[in-house]
């Protein structure tokens, strides 16, 4: 099961819903595709479960849980979005945070879906809302608008052709997450 879960978490990231059948998955996890409903009822219960084990391994979680010697939250914080706006998390779409691969899946997903979703954002937030100062004003609204700029960002870096306007929308969005991070 926690293979199945693995393997449709980074096909999913890499590929959407729509873009990866049962076969795959179960062929990168090493099983016959015959298995599969003795695990999960529906690619869709699949789905909304692989969500939960790509936010625990990808992007975001890493980015937050990131640990500079010496540095305090502020540190941290810009630490965090250098590392998710960059290149590197930019061209690793299977091993990076879900929400920019998966936020379009999710919105057309059903209700279950939409919760996960909502539930792995605002670990997101929660996360990002700690590195945030004491005592700021609407940290609560800042951690969203760092969230959107991150994820934004990201989605549109990844989505243009032209790599120098995908260089240009992640340095320009890293900018205004670092200027916002610090208010």
């Amino acid at each position: 099961r926690q293979k199945i879960l693995k393997a449709a978490a980074r096909l999913f990231r890499e590929f959407g819903y729509d873009g990866v059948g049962v076969d795959a998955i179960m062929a990168e996890a090493g099983l016959t595709a015959g298995g599969f409903y003795a695990h999960f009822p529906s690619k869709r219960v699949l789905f909304d479960e692989a969500l939960a084990t790509a936010s625990e391994a990808g992007g975001m979680a890493q980015a937050a849980a990131t640990k500079s010697a010496g540095a305090d939250e502020s540190g941290r914080l810009r630490l965090m979005i250098k590392n998710y706006l960059s290149r590197q998390h930019r061209d690793q779409v299977a091993d990076g945070c879900p929400l920019p691969a998966l936020t379009p899946d999710a919105a057309r997903g059903g209700e279950t879906s939409r919760e996960n979703y909502e539930r792995q954002l605002l670990q997101f937030v929660n996360r990002l809302e700690a590195l945030l100062p004491e005592g700021t004003a609407a940290r609560r609204d800042i951690a969203l608008a760092l969230m959107a700029q991150c994820v934004g960002g990201l989605m549109l870096a990844r989505a243009v052709k032209d790599e120098r306007l995908s260089e240009r929308i992640l340095k320009a969005c890293r900018q205004a997450a670092l200027k916002l991070g610090e208010e």
